[in-house]
Order: C-alpha cells, then sequence, then structure tokens
C-alpha cells in the first residue's frame, strides 16, 4: 500500500492557495474598483455606489475640474447640467449627513490632486454644522482614506469588493454607473405631499426660543478649522456655497424646538464670514416660498425632487438667487419675518 505524502499535499495545498489569493489581489489592482490606483479602464463597468470606500480614490485619481461636496442634499445633481451651462467637468463627492469634518477629509485629497480645481460647489446645511466640531457621520476606512499601500490587504482580499464590484458586472453584464449620476437617490423616491405627511410627524410640545447666538461658538470653529483654510489656502480656486431648499415643515420643527431665529443668525455667521473672500460666491435657495410651501416636490421634509438640483446648477451659471455683503442680511431678515408668521399648521391639510 502506498504510503500518503501528507507534507507534499500540505505544500501543494499552500501554493494553490498562494496562487489563487495572489489572483485574487491581482484582480483588485487591475480593475480597481474603489479606484485606489487608477481612475476606471476603458470598457469595465464600475459600480458606484459606496462614498466611504470610492470618494477618496476618485478624488484622487479621476479627472476633474471642479467637484460638487455635501449631504444627502448634492446627491441629485446631474454633472451633465455643470458641463452644459458652466462647461465643467465636475466630480461629484456627495457624503450623506456630511459634517464640516467629512468636507475637510475629501477636500484634502482635492486639494492634494493632479487636478487644477476651478470649481468647488457646497452644500451647506446649518443643522449638520451647528453639532459639535470634529465629528463626522460616519467612520471611514483609513486604509482607503491615506497614501500609503502597505495597509490595502482589507482592500485586496475583500469578498464584498471581489463579489459585488468586479465579478457580479461582470456575470450579469449589467453597465457601470453613469458618471454624471453618482449617488442619485432621492429621484427615485417617491415625492408627493401625501409621502411627506407619511413621514411626518407634527410637533405637538413647543420650546421656549434658544438665544440668537447659541450656535455660534461651534460653527466659528467648524469654519476656521474644515472650511475657510481651503478657501484661504485655494485663492485660484472658486467657492460656491449653497443653502438647499428645506420644505416648510423643516422649519417648523425649528420653530417647535425654539431654534428657528438661532439657525437663522447661524446662517448670517456663516455668510459674513464667507463672503469676505474674494474667491467665494453664496446661493440661498431657502427663501424660495413658492418651492418651499409646496411638499409635492418634496420626497420627506427636507429631500427635494432632482429637478431642484438642475435648476439650482443652472443658477450657479447665472447668478439667480446669489446673495452678496449687501443683500445677505436682508433675505434672511425677511425670512424669518415670514416663518415667524407662518401658520405651519395649514400645511398639514
Amino acid at each position: 500500500m502506498e504510503k500518503i505524502n501528507y507534507k507534499k499535499h500540505i505544500r501543494i495545498f499552500l501554493l494553490l492557495s498562494a496562487v489563487l489569493l495572489m489572483g485574487c489581489m491581482l484582480m483588485v489592482i487591475v480593475i480597481d474598483p474603489f479606484f485606489q490606483y487608477h481612475k476606471p479602464l476603458q470598457g469595465v463597468s464600475y459600480t458606484i455606489d459606496n462614498q466611504l470606500s470610492q470618494n477618496p480614490g476618485m478624488a484622487r485619481n479621476f479627472d476633474y475640474d471642479s467637484v460638487m461636496l455635501g449631504s444627502s442634499m448634492t446627491v441629485n445633481f446631474n454633472t451633465d447640467v455643470f458641463a452644459q451651462t458652466m462647461g465643467l467637468n465636475t466630480l461629484k463627492l456627495s457624503y450623506n449627513g456630511a459634517y464640516p469634518k467629512d468636507i475637510d477629509n475629501i477636500m484634502s485629497i482635492v486639494q492634494g490632486s493632479h487636478n487644477q480645481v476651478r470649481e468647488v460647489f457646497l452644500g451647506i446645511d446649518i443643522y449638520i454644522y451647528e453639532k459639535t466640531p470634529g465629528i463626522t457621520a460616519y467612520d471611514h476606512p483609513e486604509y482607503l482614506w491615506d497614501d500609503s499601500v502597505w495597509n490595502d490587504l482589507p482592500y485586496l482580499l475583500n469578498k464584498d469588493v471581489l463579489l459585488e464590484y468586479i465579478l457580479r458586472n461582470f456575470v450579469t453584464g449589467e453597465p457601470g454607473t453613469p458618471l454624471n449620476e453618482v449617488y442619485h437617490t432621492w429621484d427615485y423616491a417617491v415625492c408627493g405631499k401625501e409621502s411627506v405627511l407619511a413621514t411626518y410627524t407634527p410637533p405637538r410640545e413647543f420650546a421656549a426660543p434658544l438665544p440668537p447666538d447659541c450656535y455660534i461658538g461651534n460653527l466659528e470653529k467648524s469654519m476656521d478649522s474644515y472650511i475657510i483654510p481651503y478657501i484661504e489656502s485655494m485663492p485660484d480656486t472658486h467657492f460656491t456655497v449653497f443653502f438647499p431648499p428645506y420644505s416648510v415643515l423643516y422649519w417648523y420643527t425649528r420653530f417647535a424646538e425654539g431654534s428657528l431665529e438661532a439657525e437663522i443668525q447661524g446662517e448670517k455667521y456663516i455668510m459674513d464670514r464667507l463672503l469676505a473672500y474674494p474667491n467665494v460666491s453664496v446661493y440661498y435657495f431657502q427663501n424660495i416660498y413658492e418651492f418651499i410651501t409646496n411638499l409635492d416636490y418634496y420626497a420627506d421634509y427636507t429631500h427635494y425632487t432632482h429637478e431642484m438640483n438642475d435648476y439650482m446648477a443652472r443658477c450657479f451659471g447665472d447668478g439667480t438667487y446669489q446673495l452678496t455683503e449687501e443683500s445677505y442680511e436682508k433675505a434672511l431678515d425677511e425670512l424669518l419675518t415670514w416663518l415667524s408668521e407662518c401658520d405651519f399648521e395649514s400645511y398639514l391639510q
């Protein structure tokens, strides 16, 4: 009876395992679905749906001359509109719930990329910026955000990367994500007053108004740490900062919480800081009353239909709803007066 050579079988097993692992790593490096090493390959379909894991590689290796940054309020921008109206090759790097520190994290990569960035479009959500400085929406995978290749094994030997982002498209033949529609979300949601009211909880208790300046301390720290440094260090880059249009029910909630005036004063503070720089423009869409009071334009009490994103993009091109040092205080004072006198309950009928 022939004696089994266990050592030989173990060596063969280890060799095959090593070859398999090397093959998987090589496939990830060549296709690179998270764009850590290069931009997309011609003829390869890429699924782009993971902001945490794909934004840093896109910012580092894609070709662009402008970027769109911000929260879920920015995901439905169609970058083709930026090309058509302003001649820009815009890369969308939206990040749901983006805090100022999240903007800082991605801007550090944008600034260090090979691209000459002409425009930065930044959506600001006051209710996020007023939070404690330094926090982020989610913990991001550091090995994908740093410049080191020596800690990339969690990417190179990742089952989900291999199966979901490489093999699935090859097997199914599904087309890749159109780059102009990366992270599109809210245009697929059902918009309409009925949908908004089904997800909105009207306030039942009303708090006393907060001090008007209660958010200024946090806003100052976040602006000084995470936003202003890029404006100052990139004088040849123009920053278009905009405030997206939440529905009237968002302001009803703020009114009930007692934070209505404090939030408006916080927006004034941010605008005052931004408008001091010649490479910054500010756009304000929260006082388009015919829009914010029509709940048919919304999927919930803050997220609006993608047509508004297209409209805002066109406004960036022609200056509509742009505020200046001379006009911003009046515009916000008028909004505060309108909201203070608003019959919010009538929009719940």
